[in-house]
């Protein structure tokens, strides 16, 4: 995510709105190529003294023009937690570079739209890589279905945003910062399952993590999570998330018990029945009081919504939500009431045709 200059941004939003217009959730458009676009994100002014919730994702994906050796290719062999191209030729360390993230994305075959983020703690070497300690305790790449060898599935590499990159600085972007957490605006993201608070240190002239207060500037932020930012500051901020339409489907891992906050990743609205959320293997349906819950805000509002079986349906007066939509550059926080351990698959098919 990055602010870019009023003229690429009219240029952006140009070729965004060429691909965006008329393209919903109900009804696919087709496109001759993969475009690139804006989609502008806002953050909701405090009022100085007073937080505003916002809730944004970052539904575009950057494009990694400085990575040595195939950015795409095919996948050659898997281990539980690495994923291997003998024809890679990638720099040592560059893809688990801490301060520059990286994903892997399955671009083909049954576990297209699964999207890894490369582990910063394991260093790659020429032609393997290693996915993020979090995510390899939740699946065994083995187990996916992905195709090896000479003709094994494709994958592309994509650069992975940062509190630093998406966020900025108070001088780049306008966020509020401030000598202590209770002076500046605060961000919160849900890390290995818990609730962790971030804020823009001016005197540390870094991001740092509430409490222990320890650098966080390279914090990933993937393309399918999300943040919540409490603004103080008495502006709103517009952010634009400059980047390529996904163009595969998506995988994404939820948990099966506690709390997952899932992006909609795609740069168009997505009503809750096209979410593909009560498909998921193992929710819940049934009652408000029984059944899995997704909530997400409505006019600056929390709504909680739970599917019947057959419809999904407001918590509280009950109304019938299939047609509630979930903005581009949003996300929703989905509550499973199980006590199963490890991960399911949430999948979606793209809302549109490329």
């Amino acid at each position: 995510m990055k602010n870019i200059t009023p003229q690429l941004l009219a240029f952006a939003t140009a070729s965004a709105l060429a691909f965006l217009s008329g393209v919903t959730s109900s009804s696919a458009q087709t496109v001759a190529t993969v475009p690139t676009g804006v989609v502008t994100v806002t953050i909701a002014a405090g009022t100085g003294t007073v937080r505003t919730l916002s809730v944004i994702s970052m539904p575009l994906l950057s494009s990694s023009t400085s990575v040595v050796g195939q950015v795409t290719g095919r996948i050659t062999s898997l281990g539980a937690a690495t994923i291997t191209n003998t024809n890679g030729g990638w720099q040592a360390s560059q893809l688990s570079n801490p301060s520059s993230p990286h994903l892997i994305k399955i671009t083909s075959g049954s576990a297209i739209g699964r999207t890894f983020l490369i582990s910063t703690l394991a260093a790659n070497t020429a032609d393997t890589i290693t996915i993020d300690p979090e995510e390899a305790g939740f699946i065994n790449l083995t187990t996916q279905g992905i195709a090896t060898g000479l003709s094994g599935d494709t994958y592309e590499i994509i650069p992975c945003d940062t509190l630093l990159s998406a966020f900025g600085t108070p001088a780049s972007t306008g966020i509020l910062g401030g000598s202590t957490a209770g002076t500046a605006d605060n961000i919160q993201m849900l890390v290995s399952g818990a609730w962790r608070q971030y804020y823009y240190s001016t005197s540390a002239s870094a991001w740092l993590r509430v409490g222990p207060n320890t650098n966080s500037n390279s914090l990933p932020i993937r393309p399918d999570a999300a943040v919540m930012v409490n603004r103080l500051g008495n502006t709103p901020i517009t952010l634009s998330v400059f980047g390529k339409v996904p163009a595969h489907s998506r995988k994404a891992l939820i948990r099966n018990s506690g709390t997952t906050f899932v992006s909609n990743s795609w740069p168009v609205d997505v009503t809750l029945l096209n979410s593909g959320i009560s498909s998921t293997t193992g929710w819940a349906t049934g009652t408000a009081a029984t059944a899995d819950i997704v909530q997400f805000q409505v006019i600056g509002a929390w709504r909680q919504y739970y599917h019947n079986g057959t419809q999904w349906l407001r918590v509280g007066p009950n109304t019938v939500s299939d047609s509630v939509v979930v903005p581009a550059g949003s996300a929703v926080m989905i509550s499973k009431k199980g006590v199963a351990s490890g991960a399911s698959t949430l999948s979606q098919i793209m809302p549109y045709t490329l």
